[in-house]
């Protein structure tokens, strides 16, 4: 069977449409757009007009696509954006009359779905950890192929710490010295639950794999090369060194790095910057097995 998964994210609107069988999907294609569909969500606490117009937008693109590869299942996804908003039925209700059912899921939901896929995907062989930072929620989940062990779901992604803490272009010290330390004070207590650092990180989203496309000074974005790749510590101290001391607008020419990121990437690389100082980890592994692959996981199992 094939099958199209949506997955209507705060930053970002995601497709991937694969071939499913005997439980294991075989990816077609893929691609997303950046809409901010959360973009001011958190201090109006409702989505905006333009944000829902941008991610419709996409979506009837999507669904083209979806039209073209003869996809006979379609699952449509949203997360924390939608979870926050007081008129998120309005949202739901626009995308229903596209021809798409939409479910909002939970953020346990969404942080097991992403674990689960990662370990089928990859299968370490001790105890690992996924960290999916997305725009408006991080999910940490760790554990083994057979069990989690710990899960959280943090309330603040890229957009929310660019909203809360950059007023500055480039930001300030100050500013950058007070968005550290808030992610440091979030991630402080799920160190201490965890303790160590013997476990394989999978860093999930789209800061880190745009750390691979700028490293590699990608023209165009190669998914087969960015995942599994391995990011060191050093790299994302160097592109945060490096892009936190530019303007935006210098920012949207660094090879590799997608325009519509330029503004989010810093508090992204500030995130991944802190957490592998906090858990002692020098490599991450960058995984293109988001929540696109676990929905898609989800209806294989199904079928």
């Amino acid at each position: 069977m094939r099958i199209a998964t949506i997955d209507v994210g705060t930053n970002s609107t995601r497709l991937l449409i694969a071939d499913v069988e005997g439980g294991s999907i075989k990816p077609l294609f893929k691609t997303g757009r950046v809409t901010r569909l959360g973009r001011g969500v958190r201090q109006t606490g409702r989505l905006s007009s333009e944000a829902i117009e941008a991610t419709l937008s996409t979506l009837k693109e999507f669904k083209k696509l979806i039209e073209d590869f003869g996809a006979e299942r379609v699952v449509v996804a949203t997360t924390e954006a939608a979870r926050l908003a007081e008129n998120a039925e309005e949202f739901l209700r626009r995308v229903r009359e596209l021809g798409f059912q939409i479910e909002i899921l939970s953020d346990r939901e969404e942080a097991e779905l992403v674990f689960a896929a990662n370990m089928k995907v990859f299968s370490p062989s001790g105890r690992a950890m996924t960290v999916d930072l997305g725009g408006g929620s991080t999910e940490v989940v760790y554990g083994t192929p057979s069990e989690v062990k710990f899960l959280k779901s943090l309330k603040f992604g890229v957009v929310f710490l660019y909203e809360k803490f950059l007023k500055g272009d480039p930001p300030t010290a100050e500013e950058l010295r007070a968005m550290e330390s808030f992610i440091r004070e979030e991630l402080l207590p799920i160190r201490e639950v965890i303790g160590g650092s013997d476990f394989t990180v999978f860093a999930v989203g789209g800061t880190i794999t745009s750390v691979v496309a700028m490293e590699e000074e990608m023209t165009v974005y190669r998914a087969d090369v960015v995942h599994g790749y391995t990011v060191t510590s050093r790299m994302i101290d160097k592109w945060y060194s490096k892009l936190a001391s530019l303007p935006v607008e210098e920012r949207k020419k660094v090879v590799g790095l997608e325009e519509n990121r330029a503004d989010v990437i810093i508090p992204g690389l500030a995130f991944f910057k802190v957490f592998c100082e906090l858990f002692g980890k020098e490599r991450l592994t960058v995984s293109e097995v988001g929540l696109l692959y676990g929905l898609a996981l989800r209806e294989a199992a199904r079928c």
